[in-house]
């Protein structure tokens, strides 16, 4: 073989030798940039999921103190609620008391009844049987009181546990105040209620009718002013 052709044959040999060696390069490094891409998207999910694991239990963290929270509140609430019920209560049993001692102003459903001389005093010899007095005016308010008069007043002047009620000529005092006839009698209570108990056969206005005049009307809405003066006194 002569030089020329031995040098083509190394020349060949070489050239595979180095296109194989080449392309060997080649596949191992694409071999090895895959593995390193495995790698690094394995490392990025076992991240990913040892972060979701961790969300989840802080989501569960949450959650419980969400929870506990929400018991408190609903134990606050509850408390709150009945507090708020109890002062709701306390709070209508102070005003019905008030009400009763008459220390305030009172207005609702009611009734009001004028009394007033009869027309025949003026001709009767006894003029005393036909005028009205105190214990006229006490036999309507206690008939008034017995049918559930929540509050009353005579002319103006609230009556509470130790008013009274007295007659002088024709004037009656009631709290110390002196009025004359015509006495409006005005009440808050059921207005039904009261009317028949003033209209009960042999009641109060039946004895009364043939001595004085009265009047009786029922009302959607009265007004009673407060108690003037001093509840400690008894008025004699």
């Amino acid at each position: 073989m002569s030089r020329r052709r031995k040098f083509h044959f190394y020349l060949t040999i070489v050239t595979c030798c180095t296109g194989f060696l080449v392309a060997t390069s080649i596949e191992t490094t694409k071999l090895t940039r895959k593995e390193r891409y495995n790698d690094q998207l394995f490392q990025q999910e076992t991240q990913l999921n040892d972060r979701i694991v961790s969300e989840k239990e802080q989501n569960q963290h949450l959650e419980k103190q969400l929870l506990d929270l929400q018991r408190q509140v609903g134990k606050v609430e509850e408390a709150m609620a009945e507090r708020k019920s109890e002062a709701a209560e306390t709070f209508a049993q102070l005003e019905a008391a008030r009400m009763l001692a008459g220390v305030v102003a009172v207005e609702g459903p009611g009734i009001v009844v004028t009394m007033q001389d009869s027309q025949n005093a003026a001709s009767s010899a006894d003029i005393a049987n036909y005028i009205v007095h105190e214990q006229d005016v006490r036999l309507v308010v206690n008939e008034l009181r017995a049918a559930g008069a929540e509050a009353i007043s005579i002319n103006g002047q609230r009556l509470v546990s130790n008013s009274s009620i007295r007659c002088i000529g024709p004037t009656i005092i009631v709290n110390g105040i002196k009025s004359a006839a015509p006495f409006v009698v005005t009440a808050i209570g059921d207005p039904a209620t009261m009317e028949s108990a003033l209209n009960l056969p042999g009641g109060v206005l039946h004895s009364l009718q043939d001595f004085v005049q009265i009047d009786v009307a029922k009302k959607d809405r009265v007004q009673l002013p407060a108690f003037v003066g001093d509840v400690k006194t008894k008025h004699s």
